[in-house]
């Protein structure tokens, strides 16, 4: 724990000293300095990321929703902003949907990978959702409680829905070519989640996947998709963003 704690707060001061533009050797701190600086990326950004490695590194645990949204923010969400502004997004309206994008891909990431987690040491559900479900934090490996886990996965893939949703609306907002690849990306994600929903109680006896037939065919629609959100959609005002949305 000493050691990954040093190495959070080395990144830390290596991150600070490229955003304040003093001269770096490392070269991802080269690239991290120069992409910040010609699309004004805020330092708040990366602090937040780096605060979501920090959640892992004090193996924080969750207990509501909102505790573990805030972790899909700072670990995800926020690259999402920062991507966005990569991509020439400036508006706050449209940051926040590049956000909500980040939030549902990580909450797939949690829903297929749990199993995986819980032997690690970690989980990411909500352990008030555990408790409802009667499924021991300790126990959440065990296979007699796979389909109890798979409820509680499923509410928590529906969540992510939510969050799909609201992001598609940016689409909208983007260059065609930036608006086809996250338009892809996010068919790719939530089709790992409607994998694991699928398989229920057996969503983890071998990893989640999308076929490369299937990848193929939801890049092709992601193309549709953008094609429509840049033409038929762009003067649209769209829907608004729910108000409970984290």
């Amino acid at each position: 724990p000493a050691a990954r704690a040093g190495r959070l707060e080395e990144l830390r001061r290596q991150t600070l000293s490229a955003l304040a533009g003093e001269p770096q050797s490392h070269e991802v701190f080269v690239a991290l300095q120069r992409v910040a600086r010609e699309h004004r990326i805020p330092a708040r950004h990366a602090l937040e990321l780096l605060a979501g490695f920090e959640m892992d590194v004090s193996e924080r645990r969750y207990d509501t929703l909102d505790e573990t949204l805030l972790y899909c923010y700072r670990v995800a969400g926020v690259v999402g902003v920062m991507m966005a502004r990569i991509m020439g997004v400036r508006e706050p309206a449209v940051l926040l949907r590049a956000a909500d994008l980040g939030i549902a891909f990580q909450l797939t990431n949690i829903a297929r990978d749990v199993i995986d987690d819980a032997r690690n040491g970690r989980c990411y559900l909500p352990a008030q959702w555990l408790r409802e479900a009667g499924i021991p934090a300790t126990e959440l490996a065990e296979p007699a409680r796979r389909p109890a886990v798979a409820a509680v996965v499923g509410r928590l893939l529906d969540e992510a829905d939510r969050y799909y949703a609201s992001s598609a609306e940016g689409l909208r907002a983007l260059p065609f070519r930036s608006a086809w690849a996250i338009a892809t990306a996010l068919g790719v994600y939530r089709d790992i989640g409607r994998v694991v929903r699928a398989r229920g109680a057996r969503a983890w006896d071998r990893r989640a996947v999308v076929s490369t037939p299937r990848k193929l065919w939801l890049a092709a629609a992601g193309g549709a998709r953008a094609l429509w959100a840049c033409t038929g959609e762009r003067q649209a005002s769209g829907e608004p963003r729910a108000a409970d949305l984290w």
